[in-house]
């Protein structure tokens, strides 16, 4: 059978120990020849009449029933369920019928990418409703995926209505040594049933076995295969082609279809590769200088307060390697002419050069190319629908915001909640800040850890790195993509590199989380000069060596001058160039008698790992001064005059 919700780590998920030996003796008597012949009979007469090929993907196929009925008819059958007692049965039940049939177990709601070629149909029949019903919108998805173009699903579903009002909370069924008790709690404000079936055969112990089924209404399945991408084309109702669902219809058959038809593709699809030996650089003569500005800004405005929000001094410590990155580029006419369809995500153009940037072997089909971090991870809201979004208390909020906006649900967690909360909302995307506001550089054994429980529960993590450059190319954690299909690393041009009007950032993934997000992100969005630029800069490795040796010699003094006024600081990794205090009334006093303007960072619920949630919901951002105009106005304002670092 396939998926359901819950279970994490350490539970497992109800439907993997459920759907047994125990359930299949119950369930034999339920679904006796007679009845497999009549569905498999609706089943191949539907698909002879509306799939354009024979090739068939039963999902949750349970011993076989179906798989093997179809595969009787010519059908090519490829089935998928979780249970390997299942499987083994039905294996055995092929070989007996003299049939090939495919068998994959395969936990369709748990896996993020299902490891399946294109089929002509899809179906699913009593295995709907196990997860939640954002899990059954992601498999929906998965399954439209999986078709070709005009490739048609059948989908069944047990109708609520009938089931409510026959609905016994407890009922018995003897036969031939089986003896077995259902037992039902039907919650009417969640829509689910949860119960269990007691099993006992013969004078064997009895076996009792859980459950918890989500029940719909056929309007409410009718309205997830339009969310997930379906053309709905009919019900049918009893396995009876033809025949109008009711209220006392008790089994449901919808025929939906994949709309991607040819006419409905994008023009990417068309694009083809450079020719060999074409180049995907423009003609270029002259050299640019680099626009920007040409000394420290933002000490103290008009108003007398020295602003604290960024520190836009930090580009003296890279000037060199961006002035580099500009000389060796040249434009003319022809470079704002350059538009390299033939390389829509700079892929081939960028791989190289970050592979010896991060120093391992990036595949093109790793890399995308977008519209800086911000771009990248406007895409990525939309590849978490339809969600949840987990994301930590006071993380960058863009991505679950726009994921917000799109209809998913968005929740906050704490890093020391995250293993339960994903257990709890199995999400579609976890959203990490690398480093978090608080400046920790979690280490590469814990990113481990946090990517594979997220990858038990089907959830990609998207990590933002667009603050790690300080700490240099080595400290990234990009080749981790390698060992995680379920990661997407993401970099940009701004930050430290003092960039971000380059507009350039790139993600890199394992290859076939890629090409998920090419399907969200859009194509072209890094321009011809910006990424010329940006790995020119890129090329010349770890340029940051002076900034963080200025960081590191000026940021402990600068705590200590905040602390010795009265501010709990909170410093984070010695390479980042800000420190963090949290956000009450009594620190908002003295950075105003000070005269200091932060940034004000909302929803970290907690700013030290002893307060409670909701004790602080804010944390003051200050940037550490680093040029000597900016230390002297920074010291004026806790009255140490001119003095210099």
């Amino acid at each position: 059978m396939t998926g359901g919700a819950g279970g994490g780590t350490d539970r497992r998920p109800w439907y993997q120990d459920f759907f047994g030996e125990e359930f299949w003796a119950v369930a034999a008597h339920e679904y006796t020849a007679e009845r497999n012949a009549a569905e498999a009979d609706y089943l191949a007469g539907v698909l002879d009449a509306s799939a354009p090929g024979r090739r068939v993907l039963d999902l949750g196929c349970g011993t076989g029933r179906h798989a093997v009925a179809l595969a009787g008819r010519g059908f090519h059958v490829t089935g998928a369920d979780v249970g390997m007692w299942a499987l083994r049965q039905a294996a055995a039940s092929a070989a007996a019928a003299g049939v090939d049939v495919e068998w994959l177990r395969l936990d369709l709601l748990r896996e993020l990418i299902w490891p399946l070629r294109e089929f002509d149909a899809v179906v699913c029949v009593q295995s709907f409703g196990w997860g939640s019903d954002t899990q059954q919108l992601r498999l929906l998805r998965e399954a439209r995926r999986a078709l070709v173009p005009g490739g048609v699903l059948l989908l069944d579903h047990s109708n609520v209505l009938t089931i409510a009002g026959n609905y016994v909370p407890e009922a018995t069924f003897e036969t031939d040594g089986l003896r077995a008790v259902f037992r039902r709690d039907y919650r009417v404000e969640h829509g689910r049933s949860r119960g269990s079936i007691e099993v006992r055969r013969g004078d064997a112990k009895p076996v009792v076995v859980h459950d918890d089924v989500r029940l719909y209404q056929p309007a409410e399945v009718r309205d997830l295969l339009t969310r997930a991408g379906f053309r709905v084309e009919r019900a049918d109702a009893d396995f009876t082609a033809g025949r109008e669902v009711q209220l006392t219809t008790r089994y449901v058959q919808f025929v939906a279809r994949n709309p991607d038809a040819g006419e409905h593709r994008t023009a990417i699809a068309t694009w083809e590769r450079p020719a060999a030996g074409g180049s995907a650089r423009g003609a270029t003569t002259g050299p640019v200088e680099a626009a920007g500005s040409g000394g420290p800004v933002g000490l103290a405005g008009q108003d007398g307060l020295v602003d604290l929000r960024w520190s836009p001094d930090e580009i003296d410590f890279v000037r060199s390697a961006v002035d580099r990155a500009f000389e060796s580029v040249t434009v003319t006419a022809d470079a704002a002419r350059a538009y390299h369809v033939t390389d829509p995500y700079a892929a081939v153009r960028a791989a190289p050069v970050l592979s010896e940037h991060f120093g391992l072997e990036l595949p093109p089909d790793t890399v995308t190319a977008g519209t800086g971090a911000t771009g990248l991870l406007h895409g990525c809201a939309a590849l978490a629908q339809p969600g949840p979004v987990l994301h930590l208390r006071g993380g960058h909020p863009d991505l679950p915001r726009w994921a917000a906006r799109s209809g998913s649900e968005a929740i906050a967690t704490r890093l020391e909640d995250l293993a339960d909360a994903l257990d709890r909302h199995a999400p579609s995307v976890l959203v990490l800040d690398r480093p978090t506001i608080t400046g920790d550089l979690h280490g590469r054994g814990e990113l481990d850890d946090m990517v594979r429980t997220a990858r038990a529960h089907g959830t990609t993590v998207v990590l933002d790195e667009a603050y790690a450059v300080y700490a240099g190319p080595g400290a990234s954690c990009v080749p981790a993509v390698a060992e995680h299909d379920n990661l997407i690393v993401l970099r940009s041009m701004s930050k430290g590199y003092c960039c971000g009007g380059l507009r350039v950032g790139f993600a890199v993934a394992a290859p076939a989380l890629t090409r998920r997000l090419r399907a969200v992100v859009p194509p072209l969005g890094a321009n011809a000069f910006g990424l010329t630029v940006s790995l020119a800069l890129l090329a010349q490795g770890d340029v940051f060596t002076a900034l963080r040796a200025r960081i590191a010699g000026v940021k402990p003094r600068t705590a200590a001058l905040l602390r010795g006024a009265g501010l709990a600081v909170t410093e984070g990794a010695d390479c980042l160039p800000w420190v963090t205090v949290p956000g009450d009334d009594q620190t908002d006093a003295l950075l105003e008698k000070l005269g200091l303007r932060v940034k004000e960072v909302e929803g970290h619920g907690t700013w030290d790992p002893g307060a409670r949630v909701g004790d602080r919901d804010t944390l003051f951002k200050m940037a550490v001064p680093l040029s000597d105009a900016r230390l002297t106005a920074f010291h004026a304002a806790f009255g140490k005059g001119g003095q210099r670092e």
